[in-house]
């Protein structure tokens, strides 16, 4: 997964900007203010908003706010959209900030705890977490710790996820927070949770994140954001940017299992098998066009992104359905599969996916509870 970093100075970047430095013996700045008046009533908290779309663009309340506290502190590096992947993550449809501050520099150290505890505390009519709500803040992460706006808003908890957050803040947000719609931009605080998107246009393009890159070899030595992604497809292998053994060890059983030439190279092949793993209509989006009337394997597959009976023929229901899916994801709404189309059927599927995949680690920690539990009760 490649963190697409973005600087003041920059609207793109793929490498950091040095932070501008900040005199040793200087305060922490002051908050920074809202462009309008805000009233003393606070936003609803938000509630959880998985990510369930790829939208590779940053909405504009996590732009503005990026901004804000690049300007105000002094610290502009940060990241926003990440290449869609197979987990759930807000970078996934432009609702998240990475701003890089590390937690082994003490200025930098300062900023950051001043920051997340101006954001989560209570104000003076006790409402906790003020100024995260009137932003639509869903949750924060540094430095091991956690703040969720949907649970236990009053304090911080320990964050048990695989990376500390020690050299940035992660901020999510709700859509309503994403899409400006709080009171920190519009002087009126929401009194109800709006889940719907801002997002204008399509919502879905016709290549993938694996369409620039199928051109390119890795191999042991290899690194860079290319490594990321195919890091991200590869079980098990951690998501550095650096091709070591471990990640060669990975791309042979890949091979191995999918049948491909074992030579522990991400080339052409390895590409496509990763792009169909992810996207499982890919073969039909340049290729084939669905409408009324259409039969035969491809209305089957369109049928079963839709959670439609797979009989094969594009009858009134499946019109009916596709004509949803084109309006949820932004594209013109005329009941005929196109290639934008089947871009948001894979979509479909990949939150079905993650769905499944959410159900089965669940099950596993119902599982391992349920064993943990008869064990204590036997051996007391």
């Amino acid at each position: 997964m490649t963190l697409i970093r973005t600087t003041l100075t920059a609207a793109v970047g793929a490498s950091l900007t040095l932070a501008l430095a900040m005199p040793a013996d200087a305060a922490v700045p002051p908050p920074p203010k809202p462009t309008v008046a805000v009233p003393s009533a606070v936003d609803v908290p938000m509630n959880y908003q998985g990510q369930t779309l790829c939208s590779q663009n940053t909405k504009p309340g996590v732009a503005a706010w990026a901004s804000i506290v690049a300007t105000n502190y002094k610290r502009p590096t940060y990241g926003t959209i990440r290449p869609c992947a197979s987990d759930v993550s807000e970078h996934y449809d432009g609702r998240a900030l990475d701003w890089m501050l590390n937690v082994n520099n003490a200025e930098d150290k300062a900023i950051a705890d001043a920051v997340t505890t101006w954001l989560t505390a209570r104000d003076a009519n006790g409402n906790y977490g003020a100024w995260a709500r009137r932003l639509g803040i869903m949750y924060i992460i540094w430095n091991k710790k956690t703040w969720k706006s949907y649970r236990d808003i009053n304090t911080w908890t320990t964050y048990t996820g695989s990376v500390p957050h020690t050299d940035h803040i992660h901020f999510s947000f709700a859509w309503d927070g994403a899409c400006k719609r709080t009171s920190w931009w519009t002087g009126r605080a929401a009194t109800s949770i709006n889940p719907t998107t801002c997002q204008t246009g399509a919502q879905v393009t016709v290549d993938t994140e694996f369409t620039k890159l199928k051109d390119l070899l890795l191999k042991l030595g290899s690194t860079g954001d290319a490594v990321r992604v195919a890091q991200a497809n590869l079980p098990g292998v951690a998501v550095d940017g650096q091709f070591g053994p471990q990640t060669q060890a990975a791309v042979k059983a890949f091979q191995t299992k999918y049948g491909l030439k074992v030579n522990g190279f991400v080339a052409r092949p390895v590409w496509n098998k990763m792009e169909q793993l992810q996207y499982p209509l890919i073969k039909y989006r340049k290729t084939v066009i669905l409408k009324r009337g259409s039969t035969g394997d491809a209305v089957k597959a369109a049928q079963w992104a839709l959670r439609l009976p797979q009989d094969g023929v594009f009858g009134l229901t499946t019109f009916r359905a596709v004509k949803k899916v084109e309006a949820k994801y932004g594209i013109t709404v005329n009941g005929v599969v196109g290639p934008l189309t089947w871009a948001a059927l894979d979509e479909e599927l990949r939150s079905r996916m993650r769905e499944e995949e959410a159900g089965r680690e669940l099950a596993k920690v119902i599982a391992q509870a349920k064993s943990d539990y008869a064990a204590v009760s036997s051996a007391g």
